[in-house]
């Protein structure tokens, strides 16, 4: 057993890698810098998750992708991340593009393990959501399982900034009322996000309360009614949520309205003029008979 990281790095005949440039002499560095880490016990069993995924032969071809990509910078990238988490950064890593390489590059440490894990799990979604949002995405993944893919494909890179921020509860929140956010205008959705980042609690209790005012009544009085109870104040220099909601009835309903109210009037001075006509007519009656 403790011959087989000698083996792992010894798997590919030397020579070869000897004339194969940057990428097959960076691949035994990160090879032996793997190895260095931890106890034997650790090591060993590292060396041997390295040789089922391909021994070196592997990282210099995932090397040398990155190289293409972006140069030596990318591929230095790569053998950071592997060096620090083994097998780990392979398999996320591996067919990854550029834009990927340098979303994990830019989380931050304590999470850099969790979002590689994210990759593993999500390959597709997340190299898509990584390569559209960078960081954000994969910190976002890496505090929140699952959430990041949904909220990113709905609420984009408000959703996945203002994810990071809550809670795993309030995360979850976020993403089942995702549809409803996403069909608000963008300016009215970036308002609410703001509110759901300034008081999470709050303005997630009162998206979940009113999904359906979110699509139903106009935008910006959702708006403005989520501001005055999320925050208890009146919005300043608009209307309430009653006079906005009153006035967008009445426009829509303007001509019907008035023809109604003709349709009364017309009604009330027919009658009024024939009872007028009728007490007249007995007045007329009365005198005669008199």
């Amino acid at each position: 057993m403790k011959l087989l990281p000698l083996f792992v790095l010894l798997a590919i005949p030397t020579p070869a890698f000897a004339q194969g440039g940057a990428a097959a002499r960076v691949a035994v560095e990160v090879m032996e810098g793997v190895m260095r880490r931890g106890a034997s016990e650790a090591t060993e069993r590292t060396a041997r998750e390295l040789a089922e995924f391909g021994g070196q032969k592997a990282v210099r071809e995932i090397l040398e992708q990155a190289e293409r990509e972006g140069g030596e910078l990318l591929m230095r990238q790569v053998a950071s991340q592997t060096e620090k988490h083994g097998v780990l950064a392979l398999q996320a890593l591996k067919g990854a593009g550029a834009p990927v390489i340098r979303a994990v590059d830019g989380v931050p440490a304590e999470l850099a393990e969790n979002s590689l894990r994210a990759l593993v799990r999500e390959p597709v979604a997340m190299r898509q959501l990584a390569t559209e949002f960078g960081s954000t995405a994969l910190e976002t993944a890496a505090k929140h399982s699952g959430l990041a893919v949904p909220i990113g494909r709905r609420l984009g890179t408000e959703g996945l900034e203002t994810a990071r921020h809550l809670n795993l509860d309030q995360a979850a929140m976020l993403s089942r009322n995702a549809d409803s956010l996403a069909q608000l205008p963008a300016a009215e959705r970036s308002q609410l996000l703001g509110f759901i980042r300034q008081s999470p609690a709050k303005a997630l209790a009162w998206v979940e309360k009113h999904p359906r005012l979110l699509v139903a009544a106009s935008a910006t009085t959702a708006v403005v009614l989520a501001r005055e109870e999320i925050f208890g104040i009146a919005a300043t220099g608009q209307q309430g949520f009653i006079e906005r909601a009153a006035g967008a009835v009445y426009r829509a309903f303007q001509k019907p309205i008035n023809w109604a109210l003709g349709g009364v009037a017309a009604i009330v001075l027919a009658w009024g003029g024939f009872k007028v006509w009728a007490v007249a007519c007995f007045l007329k009656r009365r005198r005669r008979t008199a």
